[in-house]
């Protein structure tokens, strides 16, 4: 694979100089890169640490996080739903409301295992089971940054991985492929890199026999000896009668710099840029190898690196759907109880659903394009509208949401502030990263001055404890909202 070297930053520690200082952006783009954006109180203390420490408390605290608290219905099979589709739907929607939640109220997991659900493709309308759906999410949750051969011999036996790529039908007597392609094809080493249509063929053999009850909705996976093609196969050259456990031994010791490479390189085009820099990539990979395939070691790398940290990254991605819509709430710190119902988290998953972005279901198995991809002409125009419906319908629904936009504007100036136009400023950045050209800042007082008499601006009497200033900050967004910069993160 070869890679343009576009860029000249290196994977050494960011340290802040004056040219290149560590400020409230550079910290919201880490923020928005491994999460879904981070509040006022996020960022103030992201200033307290260095960029280093900042980045591994982030690590360290998704790594010592917990397992997912599993819901009632997480082993139920069909059985136990003894005919009752209505609870059945229920308890799939309840599910894919409590995701787009956690993104909101803790975003960084979250997010990682979102990334991850685009890598190791399944499809909830293909197995059609709740236990099976619980099984993957908790799986993606579980290994976001742990170790990626283990992670990937793990998923090859997950009930979702089995019945959408088929492997619950590869037997002895007719081997079937699907899951054996996309195994070295998109989740390993990356299409056409290091392996033949031969080798497919022969780890699809080596894969046989591992079966579960799947029109029970019946989580045990087990090995059924009798259904295992128990004779020689060659991969990669190397001749023996290979099984599960062998196929990744010899993906990850025979092919260790084909995997490493393109898991990095997919790393780097989701969470840096989409032009991958060779020299970079290549200093991943041998971080990945060297420490024996664990996550964490990279994302530490690449998050602390100057390279991440350069200006000409930050605002350079096209947002998802799902960042496009669950960022409001970060960077604002609105929460469920001030604005926030199950209403609204529906609400969401319909919208990112509409936009092409289903939770649980990618487009195919190579997952969601993203870039360029998630937006046209008639995708932003429906971005606006949802943009809108959250603004003026959550975030203006209660005098608990409403405060929390004052209280964000204030912590952004003071509270004694009664310049509209420093307000306006602080809520830019905040929002958008960046400063606006003069043209587009007169327009953002515009929309943030609103019906508000100018001479309440013009003697100083207007502060941010007018009750109209919640509505002003929205009438502000919902400018923002529409800009091209609020399209990228």
């Amino acid at each position: 694979m070869n890679l343009p070297s576009l860029l000249t930053t290196t994977l050494l520690p960011y340290a802040p100089t004056a040219d290149k200082p560590w400020i409230p952006e550079r910290a919201q783009h880490l923020l928005q890169r491994i999460g879904f954006g981070g509040t006022k109180e996020a960022i103030d203390t992201a200033l307290t640490m260095s960029p280093e420490a900042f980045v591994d408390a982030i690590i360290d605290g998704i790594r010592n996080q917990g397992p997912p608290e599993p819901p009632p219905w997480a082993n139920w099979n069909y059985e136990d739903y003894n005919g009752d589709d209505d609870l059945y739907f229920e308890h799939k929607f309840e599910f894919f409301r409590r995701w787009i939640s956690e993104m909101i109220t803790d975003g960084l997991r979250p997010k990682l295992a979102l990334f991850w659900s685009n890598h190791f493709v399944t499809e909830e309308e293909v197995y059609d089971c709740n236990g099976y759906m619980w099984s993957y999410y908790r799986l993606l949750h579980d290994f976001a940054l742990g170790n990626f051969r283990t992670f990937v011999e793990t998923m090859g036996k997950n009930p979702a991985m089995l019945v959408y790529l088929n492997g619950n039908l590869n037997i002895a007597e007719e081997p079937n492929e699907n899951y054996a392609r996309e195994l070295l094809e998109l989740f390993t080493m990356g299409e056409g890199n290091g392996y033949t249509q031969d080798d497919i063929v022969e780890v699809a053999r080596a894969l046989t026999g591992w079966q579960l009850d799947m029109y029970n909705c019946d989580q045990s996976v087990t090995l059924d000896d009798d259904l295992f093609d128990n004779t020689p196969k060659t991969i990669f050259g190397q001749t023996g009668n290979w099984n599960y456990e062998d196929v990744h031994e010899l993906i990850f010791s025979l092919r260790k710099n084909e995997v490493a490479q393109y898991i990095c390189t997919k790393i780097y085009r989701y969470f840096v840029y989409d032009k991958p820099d060779l020299e970079i990539i290549q200093g991943m990979t041998q971080t990945f190898i060297d420490n024996n395939w664990e996550l964490a070691p990279v994302f530490r790398q690449l998050f602390k690196s100057e390279h991440f940290f350069e200006e000409r990254f930050i605002n350079t991605r096209i947002k998802s759907p799902l960042e496009v819509l669950v960022q409001p709430y970060r960077l604002t710190g609105i929460t469920f109880g001030e604005a926030i119902n199950d209403d609204w988290t529906g609400y969401i998953n319909y919208m990112i659903e509409e936009l092409g972005q289903k939770l649980f279901s990618p487009i195919d198995v190579a997952g969601w394009p993203g870039y360029h991809d998630w937006i046209n002409e008639n995708t932003l125009t429906i971005r606006w509208q949802f943009l809108t419906d959250i603004i003026y319908g959550g975030f203006l629904d209660t005098d608990a949401a409403r405060d929390r936009l004052r209280e964000l504007a204030i912590a952004l100036t003071s509270s004694t502030e009664t310049d509209p136009l420093v307000v306006t400023q602080a809520l830019i950045r905040h929002f958008l990263k960046k400063d606006l050209e003069p043209e587009l800042t007169d327009t953002a007082l515009a929309y943030f001055k609103g019906e508000i008499p100018e001479n309440y601006f013009a003697t100083g009497s207007w502060n941010l404890w007018f009750n109209e200033s919640p509505y002003q900050i929205v009438n502000l967004l919902f400018y923002l909202f529409r800009l091209p910069e609020w399209q990228l993160s």
